[in-house]
């Protein structure tokens, strides 16, 4: 957690708590918005609203395969499933979950430990 912590610390803006769900650790700044999520004195997920690429498709194609990169080599990721509304995308080998909001152009990572049981291929 305290790598997260300093990360959130660098852009030089206040970082916000909160602990309605989820205890959360946010930044906003002008140009993009970022937070972690503590589990167990953990980092368990990441959150970014990040408006880069956000005017075109192939900017947000572009900025989910870059996000992608920073959690695990691209050919370990499988999109598993797209409702319309997210993406839901696994990497089983490094034990990661993106989910992509595509209206909102949203992304959050989360750790996960076992495959989950409606989602196995």
């Amino acid at each position: 957690m305290l790598e997260g912590l300093e990360i959130l610390k660098s852009t030089g803006y206040e970082i916000t708590e909160e602990a309605v769900n989820e205890h959360c650790l946010k930044v906003e700044t002008p140009s993009f918005s970022a937070a972690i999520y503590v589990k167990d004195n953990e980092v368990s997920s990441v959150w970014y609203n990040d408006p880069i690429g956000r005017d075109s498709t192939t900017g947000k194609e572009q900025k989910v395969e870059l996000y992608l990169s920073r959690y695990g080599l691209l050919s370990n990721w499988e999109l598993r499933m797209d409702n319309g509304w997210m993406h839901y995308w696994f990497n089983p080998s490094d034990k990661v979950a993106m989910v992509y909001g595509i209206h909102k152009d949203v992304i959050r990572f989360n750790q996960y430990h076992a495959e989950p049981a409606n989602l196995v291929r």
